[in-house]
């Protein structure tokens, strides 16, 4: 099956459109029987695009009337035949009214258009089975990366857990808010509910493809739904402040660690003095570019569509855990068991804050600037695209911030108020 396209112009929105019954004309099996397709035709100006759509359906060549497009029947009193010509005339009847559509909404047709309507029939009404239709085309045409197709495929199982048959006609702001505070207060999901942040998250997705669905000329979303407010919660940042970093380095022993534990320890304090993102410190090896005080690579976050390239100084402290025996820095589980591993070391370490591996990347941005205190030069670093980002470890550590405040009043002491 092959589509033929010529050069298209975008700024005309007529089209005109045709289908009907094709077989290819030259190839004609010895058994005479020939497989059969619907052929649409999409012209506009400058424009001509064909495509043959199998019908999964083989035929005599003599019964076949291409001019009426309908099949004869084989023989007296054929089964078959009426059964056959109903798939044909319904499958036209949906492509003509995909056209008919488009022509109401005053939107040109062309074949990309067509194949992702013809792909959507079974979710026009369905939300979670425009969101599962959705994540893998995007996915299939690069244009969301794995972990986000993995993300949505989060969010869409939290939907099917609250109404896994949710119409679009259903979704309004009532059903939304209903929505959101289920999933704050629903013990299946992580005990006591989500999280603030992730329950922002899952709307976040949520309006995202009710917005998607929208532009679609077949689907009708509620629009005040596709506005339903979501500020973005407050984020705690969580990191080591200097004393339970030092406690953690403390139990750094191999002789009282699992090896999985001595691995993940590791590469987490390598962490918490290069600012490196976990998706990073898994890739990190010999392959990166690695002089005697910089680390050089390209960010893994955001790589298919805007590469960036990052300068990390390395300093002592983290080659230290380096293993350069190793094609890659560190010898890694899971990241699910990596976060479980940081668990039991706080636990190890008398740590009572949630560690996971961002914590790492947190600390570094605390100890960078508690101690430098340059916020454009930790925005350079840590590879943040917005110096708002980076803001965030500006005022980390209140007792830092009285302290360097103190030291306003240095040369004043000796003066007394009456």
């Amino acid at each position: 099956m092959k589509a033929h396209l010529s050069r298209k112009d975008s700024t005309n929105s007529m089209f005109t459109f045709s289908s009907k019954l094709w077989y290819n004309k030259q190839y004609i099996p010895v058994s005479g029987e020939v497989s059969l397709y619907i052929q649409v035709y999409i012209g506009s100006t400058g424009s001509r695009e064909t495509d043959e759509i199998k019908l999964h359906i083989k035929w005599p060549v003599d019964k076949v009337d291409l001019e009426g497009s309908r099949l004869l029947p084989r023989f007296k009193s054929d089964p078959d035949v009426n059964d056959f010509n109903m798939m044909i005339m319904d499958d036209r009847a949906q492509y003509n009214e995909i056209a008919k559509n488009y022509r109401l909404a005053r939107k040109r047709l062309t074949l990309s258009a067509f194949h992702r309507e013809t792909g959507l029939k079974n979710v026009r009404t369905s939300l979670i089975a425009y969101m599962e239709h959705t994540r893998r085309y995007l996915l299939k045409k690069r244009l969301i990366e794995e972990q986000t197709y993995k993300n949505v495929g989060s969010t869409i199982y939290t939907i099917k857990r609250y109404q896994p048959a949710v119409r679009f006609d259903e979704i309004d702001t009532k059903w939304m808010a209903t929505f959101k505070a289920w999933m704050r207060k629903d013990k299946d999901l992580g005990g006591e509910g989500l999280r603030v942040s992730t329950t922002w998250t899952k709307i976040k997705d949520l309006k995202h493809y009710l917005n998607l669905a929208d532009d679609e000329v077949t689907i009708s979303v509620d629009k005040d739904a596709i506005e339903f407010p979501n500020p973005k919660p407050e984020e705690e940042t969580i990191f080591l402040d200097r004393d339970e970093l030092r406690r953690l380095m403390m139990i750094y022993d191999e002789r009282l660690l699992t090896g999985v534990q001595f691995n993940v320890l590791k590469a987490f304090l390598f962490t918490c003095f290069t600012s490196l993102r976990i998706s990073d410190v898994y890739r990190a090896g010999k392959n990166w570019m690695v002089t005697k005080n910089m680390l050089t690579f390209t960010m893994y976050k955001g790589h298919k569509r805007k590469p960036k390239i990052v300068h990390v100084p390395l300093v002592p402290m983290a080659k230290f855990y380096i293993d350069d025996s190793l094609k890659t820095f560190f010898t890694l589980p899971s990241k699910v068991e990596y976060n479980r591993t940081l668990k039991e070391l706080a636990a190890k370490a008398e740590i009572k804050k949630n560690l996971t591996a961002h914590v790492a990347r947190h600390t570094y941005g605390y100890l960078f600037m508690t101690t430098v205190g340059n916020l454009f030069a930790l925005q350079k670093v840590m590879g943040h695209s917005k110096i708002e980002t980076t803001a965030r470890y500006a005022h980390l550590d209140r007792e830092y911030m009285v302290k360097k405040a103190l030291e306003i009043q240095e040369g004043f002491e000796d003066i007394s108020f009456r």
